[in-house]
């Protein structure tokens, strides 16, 4: 599972068992959102660190930090992502905000974290959105080469606008 086992020559189960779908066409009874909730077992028991790059789990999988892409994201995700990532895995796209992420990145972390519905979604053009667009920009600008973190991007919104940050609480689906 999850890759270990893989220099001795084992295939990951989790692999076969998407690579047998993909064949059949089916998942025939298979629950592949049972691939998260392994990888997440695994986390909080046994306290594995799964490698960010491990195929369907990892932090990575299923993640862009391109703003054309996250603009794609928001637009229409079946262009960018080739399956429900979501609906089977429990996994859905994520962006990951760094230099290249532009303001639809943004727009999509901020939804995506937060889970918004649909009337709460903030756009690429939220005073927000742009506000933090400014404040990541300068942090490259100083010589900055890492993507930011979760808890640092919910620290900038809350260094911008607190009041704000309760809203989207509020309005959470978490």
């Amino acid at each position: 599972l999850l890759g270990i086992g893989e220099r001795t020559g084992n295939c990951p189960l989790e692999a076969m068992a998407m690579e047998y779908a993909a064949l059949r066409g089916t998942m025939d009874g298979m629950d592949f959102t049972a691939i998260t909730e392994i990888a997440d077992y695994f986390e909080r028991e046994i306290n594995y660190i799964v490698p960010p790059k491990t195929p369907f789990v990892g932090r990575a999988f299923n993640s862009t930090r391109a703003g054309i892409h996250a603009d794609g994201l928001l637009k229409d995700e079946e262009i960018y992502n080739i399956f429900d990532t979501a609906k089977i895995l429990n996994r859905p796209a994520r962006v990951s905000v760094n230099k290249t992420s532009g303001l639809a990145g943004i727009a999509f972390w901020i939804n995506d974290y937060y889970s918004l519905p649909d009337e709460y979604k903030v756009g690429k053009n939220d005073p927000l959105v742009v506000a933090m667009k400014e404040r990541v920009d300068a942090e490259y600008e100083e010589g900055r080469n890492s993507s930011f973190g979760d808890d640092e991007l919910v620290n900038l919104i809350y260094s911008i606008d607190s009041k704000r940050i309760r809203d989207l609480n509020a309005h959470s689906m978490r």
